[in-house]
């Protein structure tokens, strides 16, 4: 009998010596696994992270090489200092697009008629310009969790990067405009000649790339710049030959200018829409508009609870808000 009780005490303390075995063995793998997931996924965060900054630089880098002194001055450096250093070969006495903003009160806006001109529910139409860029799928996301369709003034951007946003832009249903290929005010506004053959260059561009024909135009500046020695109802006309509109703003996010943040970026927006029964907002999806992404959420939350309101793309039924007459 003692034989066999100690058999059995063996066969137990085998057993024991079996489970402890396996549990430090997996102590052992675990220990070695736990590390290795951390850091690998670690590592395709900073993979990402690096992936993203590269992006932003290099969308900066264009920008910066596209729009020249413009993006200093935009970017908040001293504007005398960078208005010298274009020099009499760019273009004289320039302009930029915040300087044209600050004159809105005084420009005669086709189709920004007041509330009580207006019965029926207020139209809004969010508009960007200046992308594709590494601002505008975190834009298209936030459109697309709202439900809520915009529309993008786009420049003529061949890398490889954006092929799949401009699609997208199309594919969610957003309206594809045109905002120049060059975006280069001293090119583009040189003449009628070298405004057409940019017109055309984007045009084409963007039907090769999305298989849509745009059919509406923002001009860099506005129609009411004061860059341009051409009178701009030459450029209208041409856009007019192609069967083409275009759309300035009556309400400004802002967003270009030295300084912007989410805060005022937001109250440009929401204090001025209530103006306007067709109300046009110019933001901008550039890759330094940090703060526009910020601002979208609540801007759209804001819009969508004020009385009798929509926000919606532009489309050949949208009454034009024009800066000009022609």
């Amino acid at each position: 009998m003692t034989s066999g009780k100690e058999g059995s005490k063996k066969k137990t303390y085998s057993k024991r010596i079996a489970r402890l075995r396996k549990l430090i063995v997996g102590a052992v793998i675990a220990s070695c696994l736990i590390p290795t997931c951390i850091c690998v996924i670690l590592a395709i965060k900073c993979d990402r992270l690096s992936t993203a900054y590269a992006q932003s630089q290099a969308d900066l880098e264009w920008y910066r090489g596209r729009f020249g002194t413009e993006m200093e001055i935009l970017a908040g450096s001293d504007s005398g200092d960078a208005l010298a250093s274009l020099g009499s070969s760019a273009f004289e006495e320039p302009v930029y697009e915040e300087d044209f903003e600050s004159d809105m009160a005084i420009v005669d806006l086709s189709g920004a008629q007041n509330p009580e001109d207006i019965e029926g529910v207020r139209y809004v139409y969010l508009t960007f310009d200046d992308g594709p860029s590494s601002s505008t799928n975190d834009i298209l996301d936030i459109l697309a969790e709202y439900d809520v369709k915009a529309t993008f003034f786009v420049c003529g951007k061949p890398d490889a990067r954006y092929t799949d946003v401009y699609k997208r832009i199309v594919d969610e249903g957003h309206t594809l405009g045109m905002h120049s290929y060059s975006h280069k005010y001293s090119t583009l506004y040189s003449s009628v000649d070298a405004f057409s053959e940019d017109f055309e260059q984007l045009r084409l561009f963007l039907v090769n790339t999305t298989g849509v024909w745009s059919k509406y135009y923002r001009f860099p500046g506005g129609s009411s710049n004061d860059v341009s020695k051409v009178p701009m109802t030459d450029f209208v006309s041409v856009l007019d030959d192609a069967d083409v509109t275009f759309f300035d703003w009556n309400v400004s996010a802002g967003d270009d200018r030295a300084g912007a943040t989410k805060e005022t970026i937001y109250n440009n927006i929401v204090s001025n829409v209530p103006r306007f029964k067709h109300c046009v907002v110019l933001l901008h999806d550039a890759a330094d508009k940090k703060s526009t992404v910020e601002a979208l959420p609540e801007i759209i939350e804001a819009i969508l609870a004020m009385d009798d309101t929509v926000i919606v793309p532009i489309t050949d039924d949208t009454l034009p808000v024009q800066h000009i007459k022609y």
